[in-house]
C-alpha cells in the first residue's frame, strides 16, 4: 500500500516539473525562433534590402507598400517635406520617398549605420 503511494506521488511530481516547464517555455539559446520584438507594437522588418540595391524611378516592392511604413515624423528624423501625392517611408533603418499613385522611388536617403 506504500508502495503505490509513493509511486503516484513520485508520477504527481513528475507531472508538475513538466508543467512548470511547458509554461516556462523554450530558453533563449535553445536555437528556437524567438519574437523579434517581444514588448509588442508595431514592426518594421522586412527581408533586407540594403538601399543601395534601389534606384530612384524603381517600383517599390509589393510587401513594402503598407501603411506601418509611411513616416508621418519625418521632420524629427531631418527629412525634407515631401510633396504633394509623395509620402516618406522607413523602411530597415533607410528613408525612401515614393509616389503614392504609382509606388515609384523618388529619393533614398540612407538611416545612420
Amino acid at each position: 500500500m506504500n508502495k503505490r503511494i509513493v509511486v503516484q506521488l513520485v508520477a504527481l511530481s513528475f507531472c508538475g516539473v513538466s508543467l512548470v516547464a511547458i509554461a516556462a517555455g523554450p530558453s533563449p539559446d535553445a536555437g528556437g525562433e524567438q519574437m523579434a520584438n517581444p514588448a509588442g507594437g508595431r514592426q518594421q522588418v522586412m527581408p533586407s534590402i540594403p538601399h543601395r540595391d534601389w534606384h530612384k524611378g524603381q517600383r517599390l516592392p509589393a510587401e513594402y507598400r503598407h501603411y506601418n511604413f509611411v513616416m508621418n515624423d519625418w521632420r524629427s528624423h531631418g527629412l525634407d517635406a515631401p510633396s504633394r501625392g509623395k509620402k516618406w517611408l522607413g523602411i530597415n533603418g533607410d528613408y525612401v520617398l515614393v509616389s503614392t499613385s504609382n509606388w515609384t522611388i523618388s529619393d533614398i536617403v540612407a538611416g545612420t549605420p
